[in-house]
């Protein structure tokens, strides 16, 4: 499976149509994307479905034995490169020669460490003097797994997550590096507390659901954690796409103001390789794991699914605040006025919030590009908040 340079949402969700049968991915270490929201995150889950869809996967490079390792360290600054580093089984150069696994690893170990210390301007590559997007994930049976920036305290039995006001902080440190100081103000005035709420929900979410397989082991290779970019989209980029996306259309365009045609905003995107919401979320009800999602209708799915943002629903029974979580999330995200997009098992899901003093079900359309799509690995949040 090559990638190519320009991809957007509706190629990637057609590439997993030709998943199973092709163990090799070669990717490119710059994208050069086809607009819309959430095509990192997107590509990156398509990378984690690839590696799971055979035995051994194996990740292409475009460079030969002596330029791998810069190679290596420049596809990991792109989260779908990370992902097919973390989760591949070998790494071949151009020249179809064997890289060590160790010797790749090392070479991400800079990046790897940036991370586990929340130096943030040195997570994902720049574009000029700032960085275009702040990456942190943690790598499941890491040494270094439980990264600062979300955890702290002692490792055994389980570090603990930072606090909702320490998300807030990430949120806003982050965005002093990508942006103005202009930008950074509507930014705070829009709800960086409510926003550091969904980050800390989702990722908690993350912690307690996606480390484990629906058996509970604990996956050998996976990783959890999220994306924060900073983008901008003009008018025709967004009207262009609107036949497809009206929801989305509809939430960007009545943020453009009249004296421009560029809307600035903030795009955080919660990104897991576990099993999916439908998925464990049965395995739970039924006390029985679910290993495939085939035996469902996309209907039962979808109702699977929606349980899990209801109020003091769990699949975690031990859990002392258990039920909370997606619906906090929810109620976070009506606050902020965002719009939200979820990729998980067979759904692509999608809801713009419009600030309501009601308490906010999760009751989203339906995205499918106008296709059935194929069951993805893991779970994606993508939020989209204007800044400008």
């Amino acid at each position: 499976m090559q990638i190519n340079r320009k991809l957007n949402l509706y190629e990637i969700e057609g590439l997993y149509h030709s998943m199973g049968s092709d163990p090799n991915v070669r990717l490119p270490i710059s994208m050069s994307y086809g607009g819309g929201l959430g095509v990192d995150a997107s590509l990156a889950q398509l990378i984690i479905s690839w590696a799971r869809s055979t035995e051994q996967p194996v990740l292409h490079l475009y460079a030969g034995a002596e330029e791998a390792d810069e190679h290596i360290a420049r596809l990991a600054k792109t989260i779908a490169g990370f992902a097919a580093l973390i989760m591949c089984g070998e790494v071949h150069t151009l020249n179809h020669e064997l890289i060590e696994r160790r010797q790749a690893l090392m070479a991400i170990r800079p990046l790897v460490e940036a991370m586990f210390d929340g130096d943030i301007r040195n997570t994902a590559s720049r574009k000029g003097a700032r960085p275009t997007a702040i990456n942190l994930f943690c790598i499941n049976n890491a040494q270094r797994e439980y990264i600062k920036p979300f955890y702290f305290g002692p490792p055994d039995p389980h570090p603990r997550l930072q606090p909702k006001s320490w998300f807030s902080s990430l949120i806003e440190s982050s965005s002093a590096l990508m942006n103005k100081a202009d930008d950074r103000v509507t930014l705070l005035r829009a709800g960086l507390p409510a926003l550091g709420s969904v980050l800390w929900e989702l990722i908690s979410n993350a912690d307690q659901h996606a480390v484990t397989d629906v058996k509970g082991q604990k996956y050998k290779k996976a990783l959890r954690g999220a994306s924060i970019k900073f983008n901008k989209l003009n008018r025709e980029d967004v009207l262009s796409y609107s036949d497809n996306e009206p929801e989305l259309a509809r939430f960007l365009l009545k943020h453009f103001l009249k004296q421009t045609d560029v809307l600035s905003f903030l795009e955080i995107s919660v990104i897991d390789s576990g099993p999916g919401l439908a998925r464990r979320w049965l395995t739970a009800k039924e006390k029985r794991p679910r290993e495939s999602l085939e035996a469902l209708s996309l209907q039962e799915e979808l109702e699977a699914t929606l349980e899990c943002f209801k109020k003091h629903v769990t699949s975690k029974p031990d859990a002392e605040t258990s039920g909370m979580g997606l619906h906090n999330a929810v109620q976070a995200l009506n606050k902020l006025k965002a719009y939200v997009r979820l990729r998980t098992g067979r759904l692509s899901l999608q809801q713009a919030f419009q600030g309501s003093d009601q308490v906010m079900d999760f009751n989203p359309s339906v995205w499918h590009g106008k296709r059935e799509l194929a069951a993805a690995e893991g779970t994606v949040f993508t939020i989209c908040i204007p800044v400008a």
